[in-house]
């Protein structure tokens, strides 16, 4: 339970309430709405995050004998309803097409059959899944022209980042105990299909091809696997992954 020790403590004292630290009441609605493009995008974050009590669940049951996991992601559950929570009120503040109930329970339906036929790989596309997000939420912290949005995007940025990280800690426990699994972690890093691709035709992204984004991922999977995913690319036969 060591690893939940050291989560929970950074989930405590990084947390932000939603009532007192949102500056709901300077919300410039005028301005928000001047940038739909944008709009659109918090909208189909806001869907991605609604999502997790189905996908979490799921993950949770594919690792069940598992403690370590399943003590985090009751953390990251909680966080990333928070985070459709807090990105549909500011929806409904600034009156731009927030998310009904309906729409959430069609969603998810349409995600209900899918199956983890591999947790290890389904965790490593988490992984890479929070670290996009966490790049798209820092990149809307700092480019979003209504400033309360900007606020919002850098507190869930940070959950992000956090969500990634404690993801990559899981899986560095599991190729320490089996260093064979690595290439099941590259594989799905080749393969990689964002978990907002389950509910959202196009997934919200900080920008096309975000280089740092992508750079940054290609270290993190060197340091985890000691090989990066584009030198597993070179090694491996076309079509295995």
């Amino acid at each position: 339970m060591a690893l939940y020790d050291e989560y929970l403590t950074q989930a405590e004292l990084q947390r932000w309430i939603l009532d007192a630290d949102v500056s709901w009441a300077n919300i410039d609605a005028a301005l928000a709405r001047t940038e739909p493009a944008v709009l659109d995008q918090v909208r189909d974050s806001a869907l991605i995050e609604s999502y997790f009590p189905v996908y979490t669940t799921r993950l949770v049951r594919a690792f069940w004998d598992q403690v370590d996991v399943t003590s985090v992601f009751s953390i990251q559950l909680y966080e990333s309803y928070k985070h459709f929570y807090v990105l549909n009120r500011y929806l409904e503040l600034v009156d731009y097409r927030p998310v009904s109930d309906e729409e959430i329970v069609a969603s998810r339906r349409s995600a209900l059959d899918t199956t983890i036929d591999d947790p290890l790989a389904e965790l490593a596309r988490y992984m890479i899944s929070e670290h996009f997000a966490a790049y798209f939420f820092l990149r809307l912290s700092r480019q979003a022209t209504e400033p309360v949005l900007r606020q919002i995007a850098g507190f869930i940025a940070k959950d992000e980042f956090r969500h990634t990280q404690f993801a990559y800690d899981l899986i560095d426990a599991r190729l320490k105990h089996d260093a064979g699994s690595r290439d099941r972690v590259l594989g799905a890093a080749l393969r990689f299909r964002h978990v907002g691709s389950d509910v959202v035709a196009s997934v919200p992204i900080s920008e096309k091809n975000d280089l740092a984004a992508i750079l940054t991922l290609n270290r993190r999977l060197q340091r985890l696997c000691g090989i990066s995913a584009s030198e597993f690319a070179k090694t491996t036969v076309h079509g295995n992954y």
